[in-house]
C-alpha cells in the first residue's frame, strides 16, 4: 500500500474513533435530557436557547461533519486501491 493509502487509512481510523466518541456523547446528552421532566425543559439548560441545547447542537453538527469526512476519505481509499487500467 502506498504512503498516501496508509495515511488515509490512519485518518479514517481517527475519524471512526471520533465518530464513536460523538455517538457516545450524543447518547449521554439524550439520556440527560430525558431525566428532565418535559414541563421543566423550557426553563432549564435544555430550553431552546439553553447551554445544553447549544452544546447538543454543536456535537451533532460535528458528528455530521465527521460523517461527511468519513465518506470522502473512504472514497479516496477505494480510488487509491483500484488498479490502473491500461488504455
Amino acid at each position: 500500500m502506498s504512503n498516501k493509502a496508509v495515511d488515509l487509512e490512519a485518518l479514517l481510523a481517527d475519524l471512526n474513533q471520533e465518530r464513536a466518541e460523538l455517538d457516545t456523547g450524543i447518547e449521554e446528552m439524550i439520556a440527560d435530557m430525558a431525566t428532565v421532566p418535559p414541563e421543566r425543559r423550557s426553563t432549564s439548560d435544555w430550553a431552546p436557547d439553553g447551554v445544553l441545547t447549544r452544546q447538543f447542537l454543536d456535537v451533532t453538527n460535528r458528528h455530521a461533519e465527521v460523517e461527511k469526512q468519513i465518506v470522502a476519505v473512504s472514497r479516496e481509499i477505494m480510488a487509491a486501491k483500484k488498479p490502473l487500467r491500461p488504455n
